[in-house]
């Protein structure tokens, strides 16, 4: 099965990422099919090639649920919604913790 994830490059306390296409079972900086764009963290930047993206999924690629929650927040196209589900978190008091 073919997926779409985020590949770590960058240096040691500075990363970014690269959004690839790539067999599921191989590791994750081993090789990769197509390049999509970048994803970086510290500068909240991303620079993907949606239309791409869309294509591979029409034809049978899924997508990582980290990869799939950037995308829709930043294109908010429910296409990307399907590959994660929205959780909602409860604080527990103390006394419900014990």
């Amino acid at each position: 099965m073919l997926k779409i994830r985020l590949s770590r490059q960058g240096r040691k306390g500075r990363p970014f990422y690269r959004v690839v296409l790539t067999e599921h079972t191989k590791p994750v900086k081993s090789s990769f099919m197509e390049v999509f764009g970048r994803f970086d963290p510290l500068a909240h930047k991303v620079e993907v090639d949606v239309a791409a993206v869309k294509s591979w999924i029409e034809k049978g690629a899924q997508l990582s649920e980290r990869i799939a929650k950037i995308l829709f927040k930043e294109t908010k196209d429910v296409i990307f919604q399907k590959f994660f589900e929205e959780r909602t978190r409860t604080a527990k008091t103390k006394k419900e913790a014990k």
